[in-house]
């Protein structure tokens, strides 16, 4: 959030250098308000290229063996050019490669998912998935392993074989 900020910023001033070199090449005809109108044009343009970069730019930085399973594209009132073209605020990524599987128990993996939100810090949550049933579980803190190799969970989802997430943890290897 931080670095959007400085970028936002330097934008303005990098727009505003451009104008007044433009100003100065005119022989100083352009009116005084074209400074700061090309300040807050570049910040605004600043502004909507991190938007638009910021899916692109975070799948850059996911670890190898992930999968984005879903994403989310964002449109609103307020940006009603997002209408015409929306931006992904929002996705999920699945640890494929990183899937662990119980000898005793070889229909259930365990693997974890990422969820990314634009502005909100990133969640990374373990869940097993039921091969055989089409099924998978949240895991949390209160997670109990059975002697076969089965786990305690509180609720399954019945989410089926055709779930992105179930089919890409459950696909042999």
């Amino acid at each position: 959030m931080y670095v959007d900020i400085i970028t936002i910023i330097a934008a303005g001033f990098a727009a505003a250098g451009v104008v007044m070199i433009l100003n100065r090449l005119t022989g100083r005809r352009l009116p005084r308000w074209i400074i700061p109108a090309g300040a807050g044009a570049g910040m605004i343009l600043m502004s909507l290229t991190n938007e638009y970069r910021w899916y692109p730019r975070t799948l850059e930085l996911l670890p190898a063996g992930f999968d984005v399973i879903s994403t989310a594209d964002h449109s609103a009132v307020y940006s009603p050019w997002t209408y015409a073209v929306p931006y992904v605020d929002r996705f999920v990524a699945v640890d494929v490669e990183g899937a662990q599987r119980n000898v005793a128990q070889p229909d259930l993996r365990l693997s974890r998912v990422i969820f990314f939100t634009r502005w909100e810090p990133v969640r990374v949550l373990p869940v097993v998935f039921d091969c055989a049933k089409g099924r998978s579980a949240l895991l949390d803190a209160d997670r109990v392993f059975n002697d076969d190799g089965t786990i305690r969970v509180e609720r399954w989802d019945q989410t089926g074989q055709d779930d992105p997430a179930t089919a890409l943890v459950c696909k042999e290897a």
